[in-house]
């Protein structure tokens, strides 16, 4: 039985990586796990790569790094995404009712907000000239002679490949029903998919006063979310109610996509978990069980999904 797992750009090196908690994690499960890459060629290439690769997996991790470009989650699912340039995505606007700390714009997407000293304090301080963190636990090293972007300023490790694969790849499996579990931006990423939104920063957005991103080590736990009752993700954690969990991420799910239900929150009300409750394994988390012993079900959850699917092939 295979699992797919994707992988993050490291682009001053030109290495596809991943971190070896989430291989370790899915082979313990006795699954096979592959690693997916995206290719060069822009988003359109790595749509249609994504729909060639989802035909020989039998499960779906996408994985955590860094931020997806603010152009896949605007209002209108109708427009071409790709062509957006910064301006038009600003104009769309997004109807929240979070305004960021630094320009009061509407967010997810709020005009040209630049990077401003609450944001820089938020993030830990400004990044390298030669790496970000990609929220995942390791750093990704960026090109430092790639020009800036207007405001993807106080975006991270923003990868158009990257994008285009895991989006149709997400959607994919939703549309065919193969298991699919997302950790991190991989969460976010199930959600853009399927039309849902997300705060370009939590702190920046006015969503929360707390920050959401944990120094080492990552096997310690610094927050508590609460597991909805009745949930895929209860059933598979052995309980609802509160659950520990470790935190490294900046931003959050707003609008939730149509399907989709909150089957976890923090104590500060972020979305912390998310699932499909017409399909048998359509879930994702915001925090990174990859790390957390008392996590593993999760992946021994998404491996007999996987097991089931491919037993109905």
């Amino acid at each position: 039985m295979i699992v797919g797992i994707t992988t993050t750009l490291n682009e001053a090196d030109g290495f596809q990586r991943v971190n070896v908690e989430y291989i370790n994690r899915v082979a313990a499960t006795g699954a096979v796990p592959v690693l997916l890459t995206p290719v060069a060629g822009g988003a359109e290439a790595n749509r249609a790569l994504a729909r060639q690769v989802i035909d020989g997996l039998d499960a779906v991790l996408i994985t955590g790094g860094g931020d997806i470009h603010p152009r896949y989650y605007v209002p209108d699912p109708h427009q071409n995404r790709d062509a957006l340039d910064m301006d038009d995505v600003a104009a769309l606007g997004c109807g929240s009712s979070s305004r960021c700390r630094s320009t009061g714009e509407a967010v997810p997407f709020c005009g040209h907000n630049a990077s401003d000293a609450a944001f820089r304090q938020a993030m830990g301080g400004p990044p390298g000239p030669d790496e970000v963190c990609a929220l995942d636990g390791r750093n990704v090293l960026t090109n430092p002679d790639r020009p800036a972007v207007p405001c993807l300023s106080d975006l991270l490790a923003v990868n158009v490949e990257r994008d285009g694969f895991e989006l149709e790849l997400a959607q994919q499996a939703h549309e065919r029903g193969v298991p699919c579990l997302g950790i991190c931006r991989g969460m976010q990423v199930m959600n853009v998919a399927l039309g849902g939104s997300l705060y370009r920063d939590l702190y920046n957005c006015g969503v929360t006063e707390r920050g959401h991103r944990q120094e080492p080590p990552y096997e310690r736990t610094t927050d508590t979310v609460t597991v909805a009752q009745g949930s895929l993700l209860a059933s598979i954690l052995g309980r609802p109610g509160p659950f520990e969990v470790n935190s490294m991420h900046h931003q959050g799910v707003d609008h939730v996509a149509p399907g989709l239900l909150v089957s976890a929150r923090s104590d500060d009300r972020v979305v912390e978990a998310i699932e499909d409750p017409d399909w048998p394994f359509y879930l994702g988390v915001q925090w990174h069980p990859e790390y957390l012993e008392h996590c593993r079900g999760l992946f021994t959850a998404l491996a007999a999904a996987g097991e089931r699917y491919a037993a109905a092939k």
